[in-house]
Formats: C-alpha cells, structure tokens, sequence
C-alpha cells in the first residue's frame, strides 16, 4: 500500500497554520518584536523569529531570513497568503520539482526581507519616521535587548510573513502559465495570469513610491517578484522543458 506523501506546498501550509495557531496562545510583551516591560502581548514567534536588520544582523540573528517567512501578524494575513500559496504554489511546485521548489521558495522570502532593508535604507520608503522621539524609543529598546551602539528606526521594524515568498511563487505562475485566466471575487474581473502579475508589480511600487501604507511589506513583495523573475530567467527552459 502506497502512503500519500505531503506536498512541499502542502507542508508549508500546514507549517504556517500550526505556527500562527500557536502563537495566539504563547505571547508575551514587546515592543519592534523585542522584549519589553509592560509592552502590548505580542506573539512568541514574533519575538524569536520575525526579521529586522537589528536582529538579523546587529545581533547576528540570521536565521530569522527564513523564520520570518512563518509567522504572520493577524487572522486576514495569513488567510490571504495561505489562499495564494494554495492557489499557485502545486503548479510551480509541479514544474519545478519538490526540493527545487521549496529553494525557490525560501529564497525569495530572503530576498524580500533584504530588499525591503535595503529600500528602507535608501530612505525610499518610511515606516517610522526618525523623529527624535522614535529614536529615542528605538534605542531604548536596543540598549534593554543588549545592544550598545546607535541604530536607527528602520533597523528596528519587524518584517513577518510569507508574502515575498508567494509573490515570487506567483511571478513564477505567471512565467509558466502567462495567458491562462484567473477569476477575482473583488473586484470581480478575469484576468490573464500575466496581466494579474503586472498590476501587482505596479501597486507595489506605487506604495513604495509614494511611501503609502505597509510600503515596508510591498518593498519585501517587491523583492520576491524579482529574485523570482530572476530565477525563472535562469531556470525558464529548463522548466518549460519539463512541462512539455
């Protein structure tokens, strides 16, 4: 008798579920995602696992690259994400092959993560303004977390989710399968798989641009668009040639 295995699709899902359900039940206070006297309830796998550069590379953290990628900040956010890794993640995971998939897959989260420091570093984008105020509560934080040199807000801001990693899932789709349609339930549109990609590369960089709401989180989706648009540059024959 043959077991089903799980797909790394299916897998990740699960991943993120249990990871999000778990951390509605284990929190504790924090500010930025460090620990913090009588801070608001924040979970315990936003503490540990959520990316900033303080953490990440101030404090030498680097794994939280990748352990950012699993955690999710509200009920509506990993919804959305788990819909469209459920959506667009079997096809590519398909084309590409399990353990070549989930690669792809956590590199674009990475990806994200850099570029949305790295955007935020250019002052392309402001999540806390570096008002004297805001830096004077950032280090605060830092010198509680241990850190004693001078970090500036953008370094403190805790970056969660799978975002990046599906948006590049989803640009990958889009590579495969660019003219097959998709139905939207708002607004309700069809739209070839391409046209789709493009709106979303295009809503992205106006957040950034005009520095919009969550432009920090378009910045990461930014990046996983484009190491996924660069990997499937590389990869686009070899992959074609495996759906054929």
């Amino acid at each position: 008798m043959n077991e089903r295995k799980l797909s790394v699709t299916q897998a990740l899902i699960i991943i993120n579920v249990v990871v999000f359900l778990v951390g509605l039940m284990v929190q504790r206070e924090a500010l930025l995602g460090i620990p913090f006297p009588q801070a608001p309830k924040t979970s315990i796998f936003e503490i540990t696992c959520a990316y900033s550069w303080f953490t990440c590379f101030l404090e030498g953290q680097l794994w939280r690259l990748v352990t950012y990628q699993f955690v999710h900040a509200n009920f509506g956010h990993i919804l959305f994400n788990m819909w469209a890794l459920y959506f667009f993640g079997p096809a590519v995971e398909y084309a590409m092959g399990a353990r070549r998939f989930l690669v792809f897959y956590l590199v674009c989260g990475v990806a994200g993560a850099l570029f949305s420091s790295l955007l935020a570093g250019m002052n392309l984008y402001t999540t806390l303004p570096d008002l004297p105020q805001n830096e004077l509560i950032c280090n605060q934080i830092a010198a509680f977390a241990g850190y004693d040199g001078y970090v500036r807000c953008w370094e403190m801001i805790p970056l969660v989710g799978a975002s990046a990693s599906i948006y590049g899932v989803m640009v990958a789709c889009a590579f495969m399968y660019p003219d097959v349609s998709i139905s939207l339930i708002i607004p309700p549109v069809t739209l070839r798989l391409r046209t789709f990609a493009l709106i979303i590369i295009g809503i992205a960089s106006a957040t950034i641009l005009f520095n919009l709401s969550n432009a920090g989180g378009e910045a990461g989706h930014l990046g996983g668009i484009i190491m996924g648009a660069l990997i499937m540059l590389g990869w686009r024959y070899r992959i074609m040639n495996r759906l054929r």
